[in-house]
């Protein structure tokens, strides 16, 4: 299923009218859509799960909306019409990879914000190529592709801007306040909750484009599943929470990365720096860094103006732009 800019806009149309009838040459004007436009269009959505009756001469009513909670139009229409992205949200049953999917569609059409949704993941990727298990409908897997105004060295920002979409999505959404692990791991009582991969393609001067891809575990309620794909150690929201509407989250969330990336674009990341460095829950912390080549334990000390990891141990400094971050135990850190 896919969403577009047509279909978004005319349920919006439809929702608008509160079970009343929105007449076809209304729905031409508003969206600069033939009449045959809008036919298509209406069998668009109905192909979503929408259920809309046809009133001969009068035009269309809406009667239901899908029960299914990542229908591409309705997930779009949840995203504020200020905000350019996610007119386009691809949603497929099983991917290798939303991120492979996302790169081939955004680089063939150009669009900037194209949103891929995989119910399941064969192949998902983490950082440093680990596999991300992604059990089917047990999650939101998905990956954005945009274009931002960054130079090549600061990718590293576009990561703490997803880590806090996500958070600030959860909050505002499930009323969880999740814990925000360098670079951008979200925890619930030191379980992973989300995981986040951005990845780029530059040339010296600037990133030509991006895609960042988001696996949020939504649902882990078979305990043996879990133990068998490798997810024993982590959680998912509906630990914490009663319902989740995927539609919903991913809404807020692409919402809210728009925005931060904006800023990046216009500040240079002060904004978001500013913001990370109060909601990190790194900071201050005993931590083991493990990279390729080293481990090195210290206390993490601050947040890097390119977003690294600055930390002290054994009587020197050490920042790290890459690398996975063990968080000491509470005990450990009173040491």
């Amino acid at each position: 299923m896919k969403s577009r800019r047509a279909t978004i806009g005319l349920y919006r149309l439809l929702a608008e009218t509160n079970g009343g009838v929105l007449s076809g040459g209304e729905a031409s004007r508003v969206l600069s859509l033939s009449r045959q436009g809008i036919w298509k269009t209406i069998k668009d959505l109905e192909e979503e799960g929408f259920g809309i009756a046809t009133i001969p001469k009068k035009g269309y009513v809406l009667k239901s909306c899908p029960s299914y909670d990542l229908a591409p139009s309705l997930a779009g229409s949840f995203i504020s019409p200020s905000c350019p992205w996610g007119e386009e949200i691809y949603v497929y049953d099983s991917l290798s990879s939303t991120q492979e999917t996302a790169k081939k569609i955004g680089r063939q059409s150009g669009t900037d914000g194209l949103v891929v949704i995989a119910e399941e993941q064969t192949a998902g990727r983490g950082r440093r190529d680990r596999t991300w298990v992604s059990p089917k409908r047990s999650g939101l897997f998905f990956s954005v592709y945009f274009k931002p105004k960054l130079p090549p060295g600061r990718l590293q920002l576009v990561n703490l801007a997803a880590g806090l979409s996500v958070k600030e999505a959860v909050r505002a959404l499930c009323g969880l306040d999740l814990s925000l692990k360098w670079p951008n791991d979200l925890l619930a009582d030191e379980r992973k909750v989300c995981g986040i991969l951005s990845e780029a393609s530059s040339d010296s001067e600037r990133i030509k484009d991006c895609c960042t891809g988001m696996g949020i575990n939504v649902s882990l309620a078979d305990t043996g599943k879990a133990v068998e794909t490798g997810l024993e150690n982590a959680a998912s929201l509906s630990d914490f929470v009663v319902q989740v509407h995927r539609g919903r989250l991913a809404a807020v969330i692409i919402e809210n990365l728009y925005r931060r990336v904006a800023e990046l674009g216009t500040d240079g990341g002060i904004s978001l720096l500013a913001e990370y460095r109060g909601s990190c829950s790194t900071i201050g912390r005993n931590v083991l860094v493990i990279t390729e080549d080293e481990t090195f334990s210290g206390k993490a000390e601050e947040i890097g103006d390119n977003g690294e990891l600055v930390v002290r141990g054994g009587g020197r400094t050490r920042s790290f732009c890459a690398a996975d971050v063990v968080h000491a135990t509470p005990e450990k850190d009173k040491i």
